[in-house]
């Protein structure tokens, strides 16, 4: 409407403009509304106003700064102190090249493998936290979000299961994905008898940074997403 050359067509969307100042229903004031929440969406509401063309790519890296509010926001924060799933997702599974910190967004890399839909799909429930872990699991039923194996006392989450839980089944899953993990957790080698045993878990005096996560789980090799896949299918039998 607001390219148009059609006289009579702007004078509809004045009319309907001045109409917004009493009727929140109307398209114009709609409109409006949308804009709030950008960075000059003063100067998009004048355009309107004067029945003039909103500039197109001004507004679109506006509204793409907008909807980035919330990785920004992840920037700053702790997976494990805010217990949020952008927050989780965003430091320990975003792709640091691509997506919410870069531009353009680009389709995560699995999605294009030819893989087992339970693999594709146990992988993807990880990612965005549609799991039976207990940090989410409490959220919706109640309860602890510590971990109930072996009573190790922490907070089970992504983190924990992928390198720190001392469950016999999780262990052994390391175990048999031993070329994924050993160097993650080759710190332990020091108190191993021998320093080619290879210890499939860290304990709470050892730290991974969110980094480290992130770079394991954006290997993109088959075995890690095979590897994270069941891992999420012993999680999930409990």
């Amino acid at each position: 409407m607001l390219d148009s050359n059609s006289e009579t067509l702007r004078r509809v969307l004045k009319a309907d403009w001045h109409l917004a100042s009493f009727d929140s229903t109307c398209w114009s004031a709609q409109v409006s509304n949308a804009f709030n929440g950008l960075q000059i969406s003063a100067m998009f509401k004048q355009k309107m106003l004067r029945a003039t063309q909103v500039p197109t790519q001004e507004f679109i890296c506006d509204l793409r700064f907008k909807h980035l509010k919330v990785w920004r926001e992840a920037d700053f924060s702790c997976p494990r102190a805010v217990n949020k799933k952008a927050v989780t997702y965003h430091k320990w599974c975003g792709s640091s090249e691509s997506g919410p910190k870069g531009s353009p967004f680009s389709i995560p890399s699995y999605l294009y493998k030819d893989l087992d839909k339970h693999v594709l799909r146990n992988f993807s429930r990880f990612r965005l936290r549609a799991h039976h872990l207990r940090v989410e699991f409490c959220k919706l039923h109640g309860g602890s979000s510590i971990c109930d194996q072996r009573e190790c006392g922490e907070v089970q989450d992504e983190k924990h299961v992928l390198f720190f839980c001392k469950c016999a089944e999780v262990c052994e899953l390391r175990m048999r994905y031993r070329d994924l993990c050993e160097g993650m957790l080759k710190t332990l080698r020091v108190f191993a008898p021998s320093s080619s045993e290879f210890i499939p878990f860290l304990t709470c005096h050892h730290s991974i940074t969110d980094f480290e996560i992130n770079a394991f789980l954006n290997q993109g090799s088959y075995r890690l997403l095979k590897f994270v896949s069941d891992l999420v299918s012993i999680l999930d039998t409990g």
